[in-house]
């Protein structure tokens, strides 16, 4: 655990950390005294990223169920993550209107908004911390995400199936990159390279996922789904589709991480920095199947990730889909 900021001893961040290890974290508390009282609806709003719900919120909703079982759940989101949320224990969901990413969900205003009753003795949890209320403890409710198998037939209204082909997805763009200080994406003219290093000669087809269909990538095996896609969308071409995900440290890679199905996929990630994401929770996937490769940039930089790199990881990945017909390039091994 680090207290330190700019070089200084965080007192303030110790202290903090001291208390909730002696009395617990607010949530802790929040929920014991739920339990005492014999209050068993809990309200959670939630503005911030996608891929924090599977890590953060989904522990925490664990953590409520395992102290009572017939707890109800209540979640006010902004619309585009409601959908993310049919696959976590939320009894209910309700999108706020207008909601953009940023301010913390004004709860008791957005359930007036919607004619919603709150029942007077829930305990609401407006502005959720994850990040301190499972310091520590993010192993003890490892994440796990539902999936209907009716969801699959997405994928078929999508892209059909091509016999004889490996689908790779490939999300090009974390999406979400001017909310961190950091560079989160792999440059697009290395996953131009890495395309053409895997033409359709070689048995694959690329299938790139996503929101924002830019920049373009006018490649022959490309079928380019940005744009054409929501959320369940995406993640049933990985589930029906996909044998191995590209994708850098996003959303729908730890939403893929996560989903509690048994299927084949391999996972190869690009990072920035190891200490986000699914690296700093540190718990598998609840797939069995699921083979991760995570690769880090020198510097903690994913633009010092060269494609040889990214090259061999995704040959390692085909080959055990495929045994012996992905093989690398000779070009592409570093002496």
């Amino acid at each position: 655990m680090r207290f330190r900021t700019r070089g200084r001893f965080n007192v303030k961040r110790w202290s903090r950390a001291l208390s909730d290890r002696v009395r617990g974290t607010p949530f802790e508390r929040a929920v014991a005294v739920a339990k005492r009282q014999g209050r068993h609806d809990f309200v959670f709003g939630w503005n911030r990223g996608l891929g924090d719900i599977a890590l953060g919120l989904v522990p925490l909703f664990a953590r409520i169920r395992a102290s009572d079982p017939g707890s109800r759940i209540v979640v006010f989101t902004r619309a585009d993550l409601a959908d993310a949320f049919r696959l976590t224990a939320a009894d209910a969901v309700h999108v706020v209107a207008r909601a953009a990413r940023g301010p913390a969900i004004n709860v008791p205003a957005a359930a007036v908004a919607a004619g919603i009753a709150l029942p007077p003795s829930a305990t609401v949890f407006a502005d959720p911390d994850p990040t301190r209320w499972l310091d520590g403890r993010r192993r003890a409710f490892p994440p796990a995400l539902r999936w209907d198998p009716a969801w699959n037939a997405r994928a078929d209204r999508l892209v059909p199936p091509a016999p004889g082909l490996i689908d790779i997805g490939a999300h090009v763009s974390s999406e979400t990159a001017q909310h961190y200080g950091y560079v989160k994406d792999w440059p697009a003219p290395r996953w131009r390279e890495l395309i053409a290093r895997y033409p359709a000669e070689r048995g694959v087809r690329w299938l790139l996922l996503g929101n924002e269909a830019s920049p373009a990538f006018a490649q022959p095996n490309v079928v380019d789904l940005r744009g054409r896609t929501g959320f369940l969308d995406v993640l049933a071409l990985v589930r029906a589709r996909c044998r191995v995900l590209v994708a850098p440290d996003s959303g729908v890679l730890t939403t893929a991480f996560y989903l509690a199905q048994d299927f084949p996929l391999e996972i190869v990630s690009l990072w920035s920095d190891p200490r986000q994401g699914i690296l700093k929770q540190g718990c598998a996937s609840p797939n069995s199947r699921l083979v991760h490769t995570p690769l880090v940039g020198r510097g903690d930089d994913v633009r010092n990730l060269t494609c040889d790199e990214v090259e061999r990881a995704l040959a390692a990945a085909l080959d055990r889909c495929a045994p012996s017909a992905y093989a690398v390039r000779a070009d592409a091994v570093a002496p």
